[in-house]
């Protein structure tokens, strides 16, 4: 039996091969939940629980435990090391839309949802909130560019958007263009 993991990482990369040269095929952001079925080299061959798409990660420290409380309602949510909103406690990290956390604790507007990891809860939506208008959800990646497997505000492909709305939702979508057809 395969053992399950969730992303610790704001952003990471899901390559075709096991080689940070190859293509990049999606990206995991924070909470996705994927379990490790090989390994090759420093990279960990896995498969995604929301849609079974496999690929390959750099081997990296992950959760084996996360209790989804909160998910990530705005483009990118401000990562800070203290709960106050002053630039001498902002880090220069985000975590991306519907990015699935858990409020550790609460403080001051903010949420911690790891050690010295806080974020505005206004920027929050609990779990299983649903927003079915579509275009609300789209025009946040207005201007956002495009980026072949992307799928947050560093860059973004069509299929990707697609598949954010219904997983946003909580519901299934494919990940590529070809199965969405379908």
């Amino acid at each position: 039996m395969q053992n399950s993991y969730f992303c610790k990482s704001n952003v990471l990369n899901v390559y075709e091969l096991a080689s940070k040269k190859s293509n990049i095929s999606t990206q995991l952001v924070y909470g996705e939940k994927f379990s490790i079925i090989g390994r090759k080299n420093d990279f960990f061959k896995i498969i995604t629980d929301f849609d079974n798409y496999t690929g390959f990660i750099k081997i990296n420290k992950f959760n084996k435990v996360l209790n989804k409380t909160h998910k990530v309602n705005k483009l990118k949510s401000k990562i800070y090391n203290q709960p106050k909103n002053t630039n001498q406690f902002s880090t220069k990290k985000y975590l991306p839309f519907s990015s699935e956390i858990q409020i550790l604790k609460k403080k001051n507007n903010f949420g911690m949802f790891e050690k010295n990891k806080w974020v505005k809860l206004n920027e929050l939506v609990m779990i299983n909130k649903k927003n079915y208008n579509f275009s609300k959800i789209l025009k946040l990646f207005l201007n956002i560019k495009y980026k072949w497997g992307g799928k947050t505000f560093d860059g973004i492909d069509c299929s990707a958007l697609l598949q954010i709305f219904y997983k946003y939702n909580n519901k299934f979508f494919p990940r590529d263009t070809k199965d969405q057809v379908k």
